[in-house]
This record gives structure tokens, C-alpha cells and sequence, in this order.
């Protein structure tokens, strides 16, 4: 659907707009109100002219100047006819020409939407064949169209792809039997060289008859699935939401802050209170910890603006988000009806249905099986 705001198409089943964070579906921005018409005012009745009628006031509207004639010459002598002179004019330059359009030098593929070259015959993304057309120079149709383009004969199925890098707001990828693999490196079926968070060989996507698995070979930045049902964390699990990548961590696997020395004497802390059991910290980068936060009660509420803990600055959040909760077998995430869902960290391989998303990099997916 497009945005009331910033009119870039977006994931329906998202609450906020990938593009530019407002909410979607809401009530566009008020028009200004339109100036009420100004009556033409009434021209006055011209009275007749007198006998001597007094001089015009000036007008209103200055005149053009007028041509330089060169000063009058002496009258003619007797029988000779006078001649008029010749207006003189300011001379003017001729107007700078014009440069021309530069021709374009890229096009998009009417399929995907990759970026290709003017004279390519076809894609080098999905493999669609241009024909004689070639490939458009712009955008001409919606994302629903690019959605219902036909695939290749031997697809079982596809993905969905929005896309905050480069202006592919819905790329449609084609999925053959077997493994695709999925990257930033040349060697990949699914390839996206503009994305500097995806590993060259990142995922790998294997599609049997009617099912689906997902197999994480190994990623630097790991991919992420969104969770359907309440997921049991273990120390170390990654989980995001919205932008916030966030790690369960089990307070009794950390280092000490403050080594002991051994002769009775308590160590001196801030309170955090008996029943602590967890912390959630924030990743931002692969040397650095964010903000941390200690579970304190069995049930711990995330969101935006409700909740235990809370990131009023984080759009894609919901105002409650999800929830960790503590069980006697162990801590256990689970989604309460957020908006952008809350995506776990792969770990080996997992099944995946059809209509199901899942993130790596930059880029969100969503899973189709069949044609």
C-alpha cells in the first residue's frame, strides 16, 4: 500500500512505513484551505468627456521605452523630400543554447526492479529476458503488478523483497527446486552486491516440493525469523526489534565486575534487588554493549511507550511490543500483536511456510511457494 505521508509503497501488514516512519493507513495531512474567491471588482462609470477635459493621471503600468531615434537634422532645403530616420536598437545577445539531456545510461528490469543497463537483454538478478523493448528506463507500473509478473517455467516459487538501499521498495525473486543461495558475492543465485550487511554467501534457501527450510551457513550479521509463536532464548540468543538488536544474557554465565578478594569484605553496587534472574542488552557494534537492562519480575513487557522496558525514540517499536518471560524450564520470548514483528536469530536451519518473513541485512523477505 503507499504511504498517506511520503506515498512510497510499504508492507500492508506493517503498522509504520519502512520509508519514512510514520504510521500507516492513518488520516493524510490536512489541505490547506482554499482561498475564498475574490469578487472582480466593479468598474466605476465613466463620466462623458468636457470640452477641456483635464490631463490623465499616469497609468498604472509603465510603458515599454521607446525606440533611440538620433537628433533631428536641419529642414530640408526647398523641393528636397525628408527622409525619416532610422530607429536605432540596443543590440542583444543571442540566447545561450540549450545543453541536451544526457540519455540514460541505466534502466530497471520490469519484473524485479533491479538496476541494469540500457542495452542489457536481460536481467542479471532474476534472468527475466527484455526482448525487444529492452528495459524500462523508469518505474511505469505498481508494486502490484511487479508482484503478479510471470516467473521463470522451472520456479516452485519466490520471494518478496523491501528494500531500504537503493529505491527497490518490491523486488520479486524466483526460487528453483533445491538450494538457492542468497548473498552479497557473484556466486549467488539471489544477489545483492549494494548490500553491505549481507556475508557473500549469507543464507541459503532450499525448497523441497511444498516445504521450505531456511540453512545459516554462517553469516557475519546472522539472519533473523519472525516469530509466530513464543520462542525459548538461551544465554547469548539475539532477537530484534524494531531497530534494536538485543541480547538474553544469563546472569550467572557473566564475569565478574569486581574480583573477590577473598576475605569476607561485600562488594559495593548500585541495588537491583533479590530477584533479578536475566539481563537484555543492547548490540551496537561487535565490540561495543548498548544500554542493559535487568529482568526483575516474571513477566518483562517491551514496547515503545508501555511496558518494563521502553524506546520512545524507536518508531518501528509498538507502543507494546513483546514480552520475556520467565518459566521453570527456562526464559521464553514471545510476540504480543506488534505491528513489525519481533525476529530470533537462525541458528542452523529452520522450516519456514509460505508467507512468512525473515530478515538479512538490509533487506526484510517475505516466502511464497508456488506460482
Amino acid at each position: 500500500m503507499n504511504c498517506p505521508h511520503c506515498g512510497r509503497d510499504s508492507d500492508p501488514l506493517f503498522k509504520f512505513c519502512l520509508h519514512c516512519g510514520k504510521e500507516l493507513g492513518g488520516k493524510k495531512p490536512a489541505k490547506k484551505p482554499e482561498p475564498a474567491p475574490v469578487a472582480a471588482p466593479v468598474a466605476a462609470p465613466v463620466a462623458a468627456p468636457s470640452a477641456d477635459p483635464a490631463p490623465l493621471s499616469a497609468p498604472l503600468v509603465e510603458p515599454a521605452p521607446a525606440a533611440v531615434f538620433p537628433e533631428e537634422a536641419a529642414a530640408p532645403p526647398p523641393g528636397e523630400e525628408r527622409t525619416a530616420p532610422e530607429a536605432v536598437f540596443p543590440e542583444t545577445e543571442d540566447p545561450a543554447p540549450v545543453a541536451a539531456a544526457p540519455e540514460l545510461e541505466h534502466a530497471r528490469c520490469p519484473r524485479c526492479r533491479a538496476k541494469v543497463k540500457a542495452d542489457a537483454k536481460s536481467c542479471p538478478l532474476c534472468g527475466y529476458e527484455f526482448g525487444e523493448g529492452g528495459a524500462e528506463p523508469s518505474r511505469a507500473e505498481d508494486v502490484a503488478a511487479i508482484v503478479q509478473a510471470p516467473l521463470p517455467d522451472d520456479a516452485v516459487g519466490y520471494l518478496i523483497s523491501v528494500s531500504s538501499v537503493d529505491g527497490r521498495e518490491t523486488t520479486k525473486l524466483p526460487l528453483r527446486p533445491g538450494v538457492n543461495t542468497l548473498g552479497r558475492g557473484e556466486e549467488c543465485d539471489l544477489r545483492f552486491p549494494e548490500d553491505d550487511l549481507l556475508s557473500p554467501l549469507h543464507l541459503k534457501v532450499e525448497v523441497e516440493g511444498k516445504s521450505a527450510r531456511l540453512l545459516e551457513p554462517g553469516s557475519r550479521n546472522g539472519t533473523f525469523l519472525r516469530a509466530t509463536e513464543q520462542v525459548k532464548l538461551a544465554d547469548g540468543s539475539l532477537f530484534r526489534v524494531g531497530q534494536q538488536l538485543l541480547r538474553f544474557e544469563d546472569l550467572t554465565s557473566l564475569e565478574n565486575v569486581v574480583p573477590d578478594p577473598g576475605d569476607g569484605t561485600q562488594v559495593l553496587g548500585s541495588p537491583a534487588g533479590a530477584r533479578t534472574w536475566g539481563r537484555l542488552a543492547q548490540v551496537v557494534t561487535e565490540e561495543l554493549t548498548g544500554s542493559c537492562f535487568l529482568l526483575t519480575s516474571e513477566n518483562v513487557f517491551l514496547g515503545r511507550e508501555r511496558g518494563n522496558i521502553t524506546f520512545p525514540g524507536d518508531r518501528y517499536i509498538s507502543g507494546t511490543h513483546a514480552v520475556v518471560t520467565r518459566k521453570a524450564d527456562g526464559p521464553y520470548l514471545r510476540d504480543v500483536g506488534s505491528s513489525n514483528g519481533t525476529y530470533v536469530q537462525l541458528h542452523g536451519e529452520a522450516e519456514i511456510t509460505t508467507g512468512q518473513y525473515f530478515l538479512a541485512g538490509r533487506q526484510l523477505f517475505k516466502l511464497y511457494l508456488g506460482k
